[in-house]
């Protein structure tokens, strides 16, 4: 194997990066650091893209596979054993969706490499507007943020995590995280939900 040949120094970093991988689910071109708007290179990226062929054997024997979306600048896995899926509850389901949407509107509006920052009052408007929740506590809101920025696909700005105003980056990973395909189905599914139940209710 390829990594046969990496001296100690380098060994270290890839069983780094690839536990960064397996817990975190994607690796950003640039990432952000609390309070601060500019983005910065992510050495992480650097490494992985500057080794990539030796890891991505590595990662194969394992049964990964390491895909790289060069336009989004976003490196994960993937892998056909189910017990590699990321599994979400339905409310951090409904707040990815949310952020896909507010992402893409938003990327439409912002210059080609402008960044995509949304508050926690957005995310439940736009979940509200889709009639998919009705309200959600600070509580299961905050955990929801939590686990996404845990999975690398939002990174928290300003405030606390709990708070309707804190301010967040949303990633370019959301991309990998949710096609188009999906998000148009899974928006499309929500509305068709609403209009049947109201149906149901002009019949009754």
């Amino acid at each position: 194997m390829k990594v046969d040949a990496f001296d100690n120094q380098c060994l270290e970093r890839t069983r780094e990066v690839c536990q960064k991988l397996f817990h975190g689910n994607y690796i950003t071109e640039y990432v952000f650091a609390p309070n601060d708007a500019l983005k910065k290179a992510n050495e992480d990226y650097s490494f992985v893209m500057a080794h990539y062929e030796a890891i991505e054997e590595l990662l194969d024997r394992c049964g990964w596979e390491l895909c790289h979306d060069p336009r989004a600048g976003v490196l994960y896995l993937s892998s056909d054993y189910a017990q590699a899926k990321m599994i979400l509850t339905q409310l951090e389901s409904y707040f990815l969706l949310a952020m896909r949407l507010i992402y893409d509107d938003k990327k439409t509006q912002a210059s080609a490499s402008g960044e995509v920052f949304v508050t926690a009052r957005e995310i439940v408007e736009q979940l509200t507007s889709l009639n998919a929740i009705d309200q959600v506590n600070k509580r299961d809101r905050g955990k929801a943020l939590r686990t996404l920025a845990g999975k690398n696909i939002v990174a928290k700005m300003t405030g606390k995590w709990e708070d309707p105003d804190v301010r967040l980056a949303i990633l370019p990973s959301i991309v990998c995280a949710l096609s188009p395909d999906k998000t148009k189905a899974a928006a499309q599914m929500l509305t068709a939900s609403t209009e049947t139940q109201e149906d149901e209710v002009d019949e009754s």
